[in-house]
């Protein structure tokens, strides 16, 4: 008989199936008999009674030691406090009980159902305590037997207890073996060489699972909304559930351990996985994941644990602690904080969403959505108790489950990145973690296949994905180099399936990509007698492959070295390699894995279906059209989400979805645009106007952020947001610099340009203010803070990261403003679209350092081609114009400060044109100080005097002499020779026409003459000669025109000369010399096509550069574009064009039977203005090219654009005649005369009523240049000087007194090589005027005065 009352305070220290036995309940039927034989029965049964006693008061003490080791076990935290009681369960007399107990209950007989009951529960609750982890020494493995066979073996035997009976036992013995049974379950399937025997004891364990948590969420279903877990333990009649309560008091009564639910759900995952490669090696789909039929069987072990699953997450929700937190959460939570919050019944939903999405066709679909349906409706209805639900569909509709667990599971994964979770959200979201860190890419690829699937929700889908998206390409590193290989347009599925090639040959292939990358349209150096000098070059180059490390000392410093600033084509082959390297890395891990089990092969094959998915842009085109269109959010009738949470999710997903482009677009960013012409990302999402628009705004908020001067605690305190800050931007940067690729000059002012005329600018990129924003941001990475070598690295850290996307957003930034900038060069002379100081860093454009140059690197890269060099027609078949920085790094040594070395070779526009040109002067100054020093030369001559090949060259001097009326060709014979050693200074000897020689004296001025009148009169064709009134040139000196001129009365090469092969010496030549006038800063005319000056900077022409060629054809082959396909069709063109006169070249191969039409005519306007830009006269110009260069190296000139190149030239247009008032200021005074005299007042009057021409000769009288210098007269050296001389002469040319009534009246002269101008003292301005205007349009010779 078992006594049962709760009141009983002597039960409450019982264990289960210890029972105390009352003395006053034994019958004593017997004991009022007198009779001898009722007395002997009686005897028989007291000693009965008392030996029942007995065996009562062991169990109980046996009860009550078993109930002290189980505080023991259950308290113990691995400091001692639990050793006692575990050395005592471990005690043989304990073991015994519980191996007796087991025993009993099943050899128990079935008849007594409530003994046997019993008898099970109590058997139960001590298997529990038996399994429990302190004790695990309690199984010991034997050769035959392990120890997980042995506890298979006793939840074998509960099973089988159970399976013929329903017995209540305690749930805290059925969490405890449901957590071993879920153990043992897990362990079976990792092996995945499961036999029918094995699978069978696992189908019944399922089955004992099944029971347990029956067991579990019934006596949780029971108990009261008012009452607590330990409220409704004290009412059980398990004296064990009320003790362990109290060892559980003092701890949050309301909080529940989730842990053995976590097991339940893993469990799930481990058997989804399990079935789905066993689908595949059965010979079905192999990623398994796009199932829209019942073909595949619906498991019986697969079906009960999801039900379990979706009842557990039904339990979280339905508890009175969930439901008041949801209760708190919609009252008080606002803004992020809803999104950051998310309760347990939710992450468990992201939980079972993951291992759905995992394979979601190991299910039959129909069973699937039929469960998902009922577990939905089911979750609705308890939120719409709370308050916080839409209404729910009808009950014979199937609800679209997988965008809802799609939206939990962005909203798990925001709420793990954005929150400090509590422990019990800790343990869902490292179980969510431990999920997707293996198969976030079947994950993501089944949300990604199905994104067309649901309309319904397509909102809830797409603001859920980006976050989805965002984590799994932050987290799998070989996923976001796949899909960024995608992206640039590589076949990534050969990367696997191509697996012939050897290491050395994978090796060798990236080495050249990398050189490729490296040198990608740097100058080709074909001198060989310049290895010597450019060995400091090479030994530089060695830091691309091996940069140091960041300094720490010289960043507190402020002080860098070069090796830590790189320029920038440096930083860029150093960014490729990086890209290469990953490339490789991810490649063989591929490799590795396709090689190994069947779930690495279905994990490969997902991944590379997801990255081409991803990559190749029509999927992120949609996505991206849909987070940024303006429109409002809808909501379905049914969801669990409100509208306003679904606005917050919204602005969510257009935070996350940039980051997740920059990781997709990481190997598209560059220095060079265009590189990644081929990129179908880049095709897609560039000219997609509501992309960019939602970039922009995105990167233009992050401005202040990204240049707020933070120390370095700081920023690796906020660098998840400077990180995200740095992609967005960098997105933009790579998107917008593709885009400008193909908008025209018009269409990009339409566009991007707003007049001041109060315009609507809303909704619309402005190019002023992506100038600015970009200023700001590369005045911090190249100055302020510069990014360095070393940041481009592996990024293992935070800090890292951050490093490395500051140099990515240094590099395509720097590729984006200098696109901005070359459409400002060439729109400047129209319209333009920003001030010229939007472009300049604060510091550089102060005046400072007066000596940024270092003298000994100056020339060591100075000789740059070989002077025997033979052009053949292949080398010179199409100029590669697009010729790079093969000697930035060269230049970039020029310069004492490593950061301005930097600028100036990448972004040069960053400094104003003046400082710039100075620089320029400085730089010629010292190749002058080397190459013009007379002393050096002269002691080298010395050195050489016996020396027979010694030219007897007159220190660093060159006297040559030249026939006036054979101007070119006496300069052709004497100068050409030369080639480098032009740079030497150059004495002229003029010879008059009639065979004298001039006496002049050659002090400078009267080779700027020579110079001057030498180009005149080889660069100007001889009919715009004509039309200008000038003499015809000698026919002893007759050339043909080496340029032509265009509409715009520009200057271009002579495409008639194009097959004459014998003129490419001569245009060599002209190259030389007019690398010489700008050596020697002398401004000549000519104006020369900025196509052409284009071509002199080492930059590719486009269509746009063709109306400031021919602006007229401009207009005509644009207008093609526009023209219906009748239109085209009628005029009949076909791929050729013309070249030169009556000369007919193919735009393809067999373009001559090639229709133009409405599919192709824009490859036609394309190739057709390549033709005219690049391809016709490349081989003059690559000869002009050779011979500039041996006076002026290419990088330079690279320091201005083809507008300031021109400048450069001949001098500011802008300024029509010369700039009086700036004479007048810097003009000194000799031989008496006085600035307040009446001469010199009638002098300047005069000069300033002159018309332009006048005044251009006026000073070319004075100084021998017609064109006033760049910078103005304060340049000049030396300083203009006016000096008084006596008035008459006599014919002897002798002085005479001013009042005698003989002799002549002078003409003023001057000394140009000392820009002097000697005036005679005139008595009133009319004669001055006559005089002066006598002698500057004469036009006389050099003679001694």
């Amino acid at each position: 008989r078992y006594h049962t009352d709760s009141n009983s305070n002597n039960n409450i220290n019982m264990f289960d199936g210890s029972h105390r036995t009352n003395k006053r309940e034994i019958n004593y039927s017997g004991a009022s008999s007198s009779s001898r034989t009722s007395r002997k029965a009686n005897l028989t049964l007291a000693r009965q009674q008392r030996l029942a006693r007995a065996q009562a008061k062991a169990k109980l003490n046996a009860s009550i030691v078993i109930q002290r080791c189980w505080r023991g076990v259950r308290t113990g935290n691995g400091d001692g406090t639990g050793r006692k009681g575990i050395a005592r369960a471990l005690d043989g007399r304990f073991q015994t009980i519980v191996t007796d107990a087991l025993n009993d209950a099943s050899d128990s007989s079935s008849t007594d159902v409530n003994q046997h009951g019993s008898t099970v529960a109590i058997s139960a609750s001590l298997l529990a305590f038996r399994l429990s982890p302190a004790l695990s020494s309690f199984y010991t493995s034997t050769n035959d037997i392990t120890v997980e066979e042995y506890m298979r073996q006793d939840l074998l035997k509960m099973e089988k207890l159970l399976t013929t009976n329903t017995p209540q036992i305690s749930p805290i013995a059925a969490r405890r073996l449901t957590s071993v049974t879920l153990l043992l379950l897990r362990q079976s399937v990792s092996r995945r060489n499961m036999g029918k025997e094995e699978e069978e004891e696992n189908r019944r364990m399922i089955s004992l699972l099944n029971y347990l948590l029956q067991t579990i969420f019934s006596s949780t279903n029971n108990t009261a909304a008012s009452r607590g877990v330990v409220d409704d333990l004290l009412q059980s009649n398990r004296p064990s559930d009320y003790y362990m309560s109290i060892l559980r008091r003092g701890q949050d009564k309301r909080q529940s351990k989730p842990a053995w639910m976590i097991n339940l759900f893993s469990c799930l995952r481990d058997y989804v996985i399990f079935h789905r490669d066993i689908n595949v090696d059965n010979g079905e789909k192999a990623t398994a994941m796009d199932v829209d039929d019942d073909k595949v069987s619906n498991p019986y072990d697969l079906e009960l644990l999801l039900k379990w699953c979706c009842k557990t997450v039904l339990h979280l929700a339905s508890t009175s602690d969930q439901q008041d937190v949801t209760t708190a959460a919609a009252q008080n939570l606002q803004g992020d904080d809803v999104l950051s919050t998310i309760l347990q019944y939710q992450q468990g939903i992201a939980l079972l969403a993951s291992i759905l999405f995992i394979a979601p066709s190991v299910f039959g679909k129909s069973w699937l959505d039929t469960e998902l349906t009922q577990f939905l409706r089911s979750l609705t209805q308890m939120q719409q108790q709370g308050g916080a639900a839409d209404a729910v569909t009808s009950d014979k509709d199937l609800i679209p489950w997988s965008p809802i667990f799609t939206h939990y599971l962005s909203c798990a994964i925001m709420c793990g990145n954005n929150s400090t979770p509590s422990n019990n959200d800790q343990i869902w979201s490292t179980a969510l973690c431990e999920t997707l860190n293996n198969h976030e890419c079947s994950v993501l690829h089944h949300i990604v296949m199905q994104a067309d699937v649901y309309h319904e929700q397509r909102d809830l889908y797409t603001y859920s994905v980006p976050v989805i998206l965002q984590y799994t390409l932050q987290r799998h590193h070989d996923l976001a180099t796949l899909a960024t290989f995608a992206a640039r347009g590589e076949n990534i599925s050969s990367w696997i399936e191509d697996d012939k090639k050897s290491n050395s040959e994978i090796s060798v292939a990236d080495a050249a990509a990398t050189a490729a990358y490296a040198t990608d349209g740097m100058d080709v150096d074909d001198d060989d007698d310049d290895d010597e000098e450019d060995e400091s070059l090479r030994s530089q180059s060695v830091s691309i492959q091996q940069p140091s490390q960041r300094d720490k000392r010289s960043t507190s410093t402020s002080r860098y070295s070069r090796q830590d600033l790189q320029t920038l084509p440096k930083l860029d082959a150093l960014y490729q390699t990086k890209s290469l390297r990953d490339k490789n890395t991810t490649t063989d891990r591929l490799r590795a894995l396709s090689r190994g089990a069947r779930g690495s092969q279905i994990e490969v094959q997902c991944m590379i279906s997801l990255a081409e998915k991803v990559g190749k842009g029509q999927w992120m085109l949609s996505l991206s059209n849909s987070l940024f269109t303006p429109t409002t959010p809808q909501i379905s009738s049914f969801g669990l989400v409100s509208s306003s949470q679904l606005l917050l999710l919204q602005t969510r997903a257009q935070e996350c979805y940039p980051s997740a482009l920059s990781s997709v677009l990481t190997s598209c960013s560059g220095s060079k645009a265009g590189r990644n012409a081929a990129s179908p990302l880049l095709a897609k999402l560039a000219f997609h106007n509501p992309s960019l628009f939602g970039l922009w705004e995105c990167s233009s908020q992050n401005v202040p952020l990204l240049t707020r001067s933070q120390s370095s605690k700081a920023k690796i305190a906020n660098s998840p947001q400077l990180v995200a800050a740095y992609e967005v931007f960098s997105s933009f940067c790579d998107l917008f610099s593709h885009h400008l690729l193909a908008v025209d000059d018009d269409e990009f002012l339409d566009r991007y340009f707003s007049p001041t005329d109060g315009g609507n600018t809303q909704g619309k990129i402005l190019a002023s203010d992506v100038v600015l924003s970009l200023k700001k941001i590369l005045n911090d990475l190249y100055w302020v803070n510069p990014v360095l070598a070393a940041d481009i690295s592996e990024t293992n850290d935070a800090e890292s990261i951050l490093r490395f996307q500051r140099a990515r957003l240094l590099i395509s930034g720097t590729k984006l403003w200098n696109s901005l900038h070359e459409r400002w060069c060439r729109l400047y002379r129209n319209v333009q679209f920003c001030d010229e100081n939007s472009w300049w860093f604060p510091f550089l454009a102060g005046q400072h350092d007066s000596n940024p140059i270092i003298h000994s690197q100056v020339t060591t890269f100075g000789d740059q081609n070989d002077d025997d060099e033979v052009m053949d027609e292949s080398s010179v078949e199409s100029v590669d114009v697009d010729e790079g920085d093969a000697g930035g790094d060269a230049l970039a040594s020029s310069f004492r400060d490593p950061k301005m070395a930097r600028v100036l070779t990448a972004i040069p526009q960053a400094m104003p044109f003046s400082r710039r040109v100075n620089l320029f002067q400085s730089l010629i100054d010292s190749d002058k100080l080397l190459m013009q020093d007379e002393e050096a030369t002269f002691r080298h001559m010395m050195m050489n005097l016996d020396n027979p090949e010694q030219d007897g060259e007159m220190g660093g001097r060159v006297r040559v002499t030249i026939h006036r009326d054979a101007l070119y060709s006496d300069s052709m014979n004497t100068l050409n020779p030369l080639g480098k050693k032009l740079r030497k200074k150059v004495q002229v000897t003029f010879v008059n026409q009639h065979g004298a020689t001039e006496a002049g004296i050659d002090g400078g001025g009267v080779f700027k003459e020579f110079l001057d009148d030498l180009i005149k009169d080889a660069f100007i064709p001889q009919a715009t000669k004509n039309e200008s009134g000038e003499e015809e040139q000698s026919s002893d000196d007759n050339h043909p025109d080496f340029f032509s001129v265009t509409p715009l009365q520009t200057l271009q090469v002579n495409l008639d000369s194009d097959g004459d092969y014998s003129a490419l010496s001569h245009y060599e030549f002209l190259g030389r010399v007019l690398g010489k006038a700008i050596y020697e800063s002398i401004l000549v005319d000519p104006q020369l096509a900025l196509p052409f000056l284009n071509k002199l900077l080492g930059k590719q022409n486009s269509l746009d550069d063709l109306k400031n060629m021919d602006p007229e054809f401009y207009k005509h082959i644009k207008s093609l574009r526009y023209m219906s396909a009748q239109d085209i069709n009628s005029l009949g063109l076909t791929f050729e064009t013309t070249a030169g006169k009556n000369k007919t070249v193919e735009l393809i191969p067999g373009g001559s039977n090639i229709l133009v039409t409405k599919d192709n005519v824009i490859q036609y306007i394309h190739l057709v203005s390549h033709q005219r830009m690049n391809i016709a006269g490349s081989r003059q110009t690559h000869a002009f090219l050779h011979g500039f260069r041996d006076i002026i190296p290419a990088p330079w000139v690279r320091l201005f654009s083809a507008y300031e190149f021109q400048k450069l030239i001949s001098g500011d247009d802008a300024v029509q005649g010369i700039d009086v008032q700036g004479m007048m200021n810097v003009t000194r005074y000799s031989g008496g005369l006085h600035p307040s005299q009446p001469i010199v007042q009638w002098l300047w009057e005069v000069v300033n009523e002159m018309n332009s021409e006048q005044q251009r000769k006026f000073l070319k009288f004075m100084t021998s240049c017609s064109r006033q210098p760049l910078l103005g007269f304060k340049s000049l050296a030396p300083a203009p000087c006016v000096q008084q001389t006596r008035l008459r002469e006599d014919n002897r040319g002798v002085d005479i007194a001013e009042e005698s009534p003989i002799g002549n009246i002078r003409l003023p002269t001057s000394s140009t090589c000392m820009n002097l101008l000697k005036l005679p003292k005139y008595t009133s301005k009319e004669m001055l005027r006559d005089k002066l205007l006598y002698a500057i349009e004469a036009a006389a010779g050099f003679e001694l005065s």
